[in-house]
């Protein structure tokens, strides 16, 4: 992440300064997400046939790959070689960290610690995208193409370490084709009604909520905030939100996993709705402060999903959920953009958020487990 993001914030300069075209500029990116799309769920079945300590290495050499193709990039070919090789190094990682950190505790005996360890480190994120953006935007400063350059080296670095990882023997497969266990993975969730529940629900947070998150800057307009204050509260929600994935663990040990669920979910719910009938920074408070219970329950419904799945389908089921939260994304920001256009965004979060509330009830019917 500190490495993506020393250049994340330039990219789309550069990739204006050559094209001279935002519709060029928008195709690459839509290359990256057809190219992460296409190989999402196959990549997956590749760590549990292969190994996932075999994808983070491969997931390293890619993401060379595609900085090469970027760092010397002076037209569009060189810049669809970056998306695509970015594409799948991404595909590659979906699914398959969250596979190697269970299946690394569930050989020592220890899956009970998975929301603390992958709290843990979804908080870091928000905290390398911090530094890397900060780094970034100082580099920047020498050339556009300098934070390019200077990737290669945390890169190279993650790939040096991606020697000394332990697979974890417990995941093996019988199975050595690809489309086979994707088959045989799809029959796991239709088999398991607690992993139906968990990828419905998540589906509609994922879709609704994130499709939200990525149209939150019209809400913020709307509610009259100045735009000088937009990044404050953006990283306000990162934060929160980081601060919410640490103590998930703590909060659900108390409370118990189905009832923190529950809850914080609830809860998040209740404040957007606060937001909606409320104006300017105390709005944006709201809507801000509502982010701590997305990190707590993204945690306990990480563990639960997984604690579900036998180890030698993991990457791969964890593979066609977060997919099909993508198709599920893709298809309602345009639907929410529409109806937004129709009446306004503070319309537009309200039935979001009633339509959210289907999930709490869903909920009620998963199985509380440790």
């Amino acid at each position: 992440m500190v490495a993506y993001c020393f250049f994340c914030q330039c990219l789309l300069y550069i990739l204006n300064k050559v094209f001279f075209s935002v519709k060029n500029v928008a195709l690459v990116f839509s290359i990256e997400a057809l190219a992460m799309a296409v190989f999402e769920i196959p990549t997956g079945s590749f760590s549990d046939i292969f190994g996932r300590k075999k994808v983070i290495m491969l997931y390293s050499i890619l993401v060379l790959v595609a900085l090469s193709f970027l760092s010397v990039g002076e037209n569009i070919f060189m810049f669809v070689g970056y998306a695509i090789f970015n594409g799948l190094a991404m595909a590659l990682s979906s699914g398959n960290d969250q596979a190697l950190i269970y299946d690394s505790l569930k050989e020592e005996g220890k899956e009970q610690y998975y929301k603390k360890v992958i709290g843990t480190m979804y908080a870091l994120w928000p905290l390398g995208a911090s530094i890397g953006s900060i780094i970034g935007g100082y580099l920047a400063h020498i050339s556009l193409k300098t934070p390019i350059v200077y990737s290669f080296i945390p890169i190279s670095i993650a790939f040096v370490l991606s020697f000394f990882l332990k697979e974890p023997n417990c995941h093996k497969t019988e199975e050595n084709n690809l489309f086979k266990h994707i088959g045989s993975s799809v029959k796991v969730i239709i088999k398991s009604k607690q992993l139906l529940i968990l990828m419905v629900g998540g589906l509609i947070l994922m879709s609704l909520g994130e499709s939200m998150h990525l149209l939150k800057p019209l809400f913020f307009e709307f509610k009259e905030i100045p735009l000088i204050y937009f990044g404050y509260f953006n990283a306000l929600i990162f934060g929160l939100a980081s601060l919410g994935f640490y103590i998930s663990h703590s909060v659900s040990e108390k409370f118990g996993n189905k009832k923190t669920l529950i809850f914080s979910l609830l809860l998040a719910l209740l404040f957007t709705i606060v937001a909606t009938f409320t104006h300017k920074y105390v709005a944006a408070f709201f809507l801000a402060f509502s982010s701590i219970f997305f990190g707590i329950r993204n945690t306990v419904i990480d563990y639960l999903f997984n604690k579900n799945i036998p180890s030698s389908y993991r990457a791969t089921i964890n593979s066609i959920n977060s997919f099909v939260s993508k198709i599920g994304i893709a298809i309602m920001v345009p639907f929410i953009g529409y109806f937004a256009d129709l009446y306004n965004i503070n319309v537009a979060l309200m039935v979001v958020v009633g339509i959210m509330f289907v999930v709490p009830i869903l909920f009620l019917f998963i199985k509380d487990e440790k």
